[in-house]
């Protein structure tokens, strides 16, 4: 592996996730503040996966017959761009339109970036290399809500826009600078053809559906509990905008720091991985159907915190089988059918909560979303169980 490309791409990743983590724990009151409906709040997270829905397959596809570099920093202008026009948002609508716009921004920096990490990891390193970048993923979102939220206790609202259009700046410097213009790549499948009609194998391959359940039903939960989470803690216990960020952000701070060694753990063990899918998403889905009865910052924490622990045991089983399959489909080709999946629970998660949360009550809808982990577990483990549950490819 080239060890300089894969600490470039590591380092922009941090970045990146870092900006766009500070906004995370401003968005719901920043929409409330507009006069927002938890529906509508829920619409305006969900816009951001809207967009990376339908464009990620495309993407990864094109990235796969295209250098990556230019795709990276063509996105991080973009990225630059809609940072900034947060700002002069004043209304739900506004708002939904550049989450459209940021997630669509989005789809060409991480799912290409993470295609590029594939394309340089040895066989037989498939969970140790794709966990280990993973962990910048993390380490960005772990800082990025206590930034945000520190930004805007001492700062005002617009203190953390302007902050992810700099981080984004940032990155974009990192691509330019130190990343390579690596030509396109081939799959071991060969050559395929261009739009959908190229992605239809990996959208026929059942590994790659038990991978797809799981980050579907994982975006659901999660994003619905970033979604409204801030409310719940507001309104049970009084939490100040810092103490929301910090719960946030402690799901990726146990993802930053266990991630790799869970990698390490998958590649070991390689047959072992639909147990560690099972176990580890159905864990994570009960800890968050907890939340709802949790009346302390200190429960809060620790909650999310077991969350964050025990998604990573899962998630890197399933990064691992992605990676593997990357290289008969193509590694853009099987990023982009993950983010797609992600964006599709990122998008109804959302939407379906915060029609709970009009209807009903905030806690009933963390317990629906852990209900809808807990059925996203068993399924991805079932479907990964009928390739035998090891080694999906060499």
């Amino acid at each position: 592996m080239k060890s300089s490309v894969f600490t470039s791409l590591f380092i922009s990743t941090v970045v990146v996730m870092l900006g766009i983590g500070v906004i995370a724990p401003i968005l719901p009151l920043y929409a409330h503040g507009m006069g927002a409906s938890g529906f509508q709040i829920g619409a305006i997270f969900s816009g951001f996966a809207l967009s990376r829905l339908f464009l990620a397959p495309l993407v990864g596809r094109f990235a796969d017959q295209h250098r990556k570099k230019r795709i990276l920093m063509a996105g991080l202008i973009l990225f630059i761009a809609v940072s900034l026009a947060y700002v002069s948002a004043d209304s739900p609508t506004l708002l939904l339109l550049i989450r459209l716009i940021q997630g669509g921004a989005s789809v060409l920096v991480t799912p290409v970036a993470q295609s590029y990490v594939g394309d340089i990891t040895p066989v037989g390193q498939e969970g140790r290399i794709g966990n280990l970048y993973f962990m910048s993923m993390f380490m960005g979102m772990a800082g990025g809500p206590y930034l945000g939220g520190w930004l805007c206790d001492h700062y005002g609202m617009a203190a953390p826009f302007y902050a992810m259009s700099v981080l984004s700046f940032l990155a974009l410097l990192l691509i330019l600078f130190l990343v390579p213009d690596a030509p396109a790549t081939t799959p071991k499948s060969g050559k395929s053809p261009s739009g959908f009609k190229g992605l239809l194998p990996i959208f026929r391959d059942r590994p790659m559906w038990g991978v797809m359940t799981y980050f579907a039903t994982r975006g659901f939960y999660r994003w619905g509990f970033n979604s409204f989470f801030p409310m719940l803690a507001v309104k049970v216990s009084g939490a100040s905008v810092t103490g929301v960020g910090v719960v946030l952000s402690s799901y990726m701070l146990a993802g930053s720091l266990v991630q790799y060694p869970c990698g390490l753990l998958v590649d070991r063990f390689p047959r072992h991985r639909v147990a560690f899918v099972f176990w580890g998403g159905v864990l994570a889905a009960l800890s968050m159907c907890a939340i709802a009865y949790c009346r302390t910052m200190v429960m809060f924490f620790l909650l999310s915190l077991a969350m964050g622990l025990l998604s990573s045991v899962s998630r890197a089983a399933c990064i691992a089988i992605q990676t593997e399959r990357g290289r008969i489909h193509g590694m853009g080709a099987a990023a982009g059918a993950f983010t797609s999946s992600m964006s599709l629970g990122q998008v109804t998660g959302p939407l379906v909560l915060g029609l709970i949360v009009d209807w009903s009550a905030i806690p009933t809808a963390f317990i629906v979303a852990g209900l809808v982990g807990l059925a996203g577990a068993l399924a991805s483990a079932y479907l990964l169980s009928q390739n035998g549950g090891g080694r999906t490819a060499s």
